[in-house]
């Protein structure tokens, strides 16, 4: 009797196991597949977290000019101990006197004795003494490499610029018609913006390009060039009495004198003791 009921109950026990294990395991599959569903769901639905990227814009051209700073186009600061003509100046660079043939430009002639004063070459050449005096006699020197180290009269040749190496002296002459541009033999880097600057001048009438302006040249010329003119034409005019370092408040007011009245080599007062183009050094 025992072995009957213990064998019904293990038929029975036997059937449920075969209904109930494929009902679980469906509903096993069926919650592993709602999970996965409510997952996707939240996934699309949830919004892309947005990236906090900071503002970088495009640098603007001024920022670009910018860089364009004398380290990076590695200019050589310089003293000015001299302004010969417009186009041409002495300096004092790594202690030595050089004269500088600056690139790019041509002025009138007030020196070259083969010439004589050209038109406009007085103004041209008072402006450069103006200009050079109003930066404190500082310019910042670039070479160009398809232009030669030195010119045939064994001048440096290159470009000058003031106020830390951002303003191109040459490009200031031409653009204010007292220059003219300047091509010897093969293009130079800044060709292009000073031919540009010259047809300005000229479409102005400018300076040198003005009506007149030669008849007024002339006759500024010829009362500047007898007597006193010499200071205008870059040798040393005649100075009554002596000075010395002790008639001068400031080295910079003996230094104007000088480079007005005397220059390297041709030092009247002898305020350039030690020939390096800076005189009264002792002076505040």
């Amino acid at each position: 009797m025992n072995r009957r009921i213990i064998g019904l109950a293990s038929i029975v026990i036997f059937t449920i196991l075969i209904i109930i294990l494929p009902l679980s395991k469906k509903s096993l599959d069926d919650v592993g597949q709602e999970v996965l569903s409510t997952n996707n769901k939240e996934q699309i639905e949830s919004p892309t977290p947005e990236l906090n990227l900071p503002n970088s814009p495009a640098p603007s051209l001024s920022s670009r000019l910018e860089e364009n700073t004398a380290s990076l186009r590695n200019l050589e600061q310089a003293m000015i101990v001299k302004v010969v003509d417009g186009d041409t100046i002495t300096v004092n660079l790594n202690g030595q006197n050089q004269t500088i043939r600056i690139i790019g430009i041509n002025t009138p002639e007030t020196v070259d004795p083969r010439t004589g004063v050209e038109c406009f070459g007085i103004e041209a050449s008072n402006k450069a003494k103006e200009y050079f005096k109003s930066k404190n006699y500082q310019a910042w020197l670039e070479k160009d490499e398809g232009q030669g180290e030195r010119d045939k009269y064994q001048r440096l040749l290159r470009y000058v610029f003031a106020d830390d190496g951002n303003v191109d002296y040459g490009l200031q002459m031409i653009s204010q018609g007292y220059a003219y541009e300047y091509t010897y033999n093969t293009p130079y880097k800044y060709q292009s913006s000073y031919k540009n600057a010259q047809l300005e001048a000229q479409n102005e009438k400018r300076g040198l390009w003005a009506d007149n302006s030669c008849q007024n040249s002339i006759s500024n010329s010829t009362s500047q060039v007898s007597g006193s003119s010499t200071s205008q034409v870059g040798s040393s005019k005649s100075i009554e009495g002596d000075r010395d370092c002790k008639d001068f408040a400031t080295q910079r007011e003996a230094q104007d004198f000088f480079i007005e009245n005397g220059e390297p080599g041709i030092d009247p007062h002898k305020l350039d003791s030690d020939r390096d183009g800076v005189v009264c050094e002792s002076l505040p």
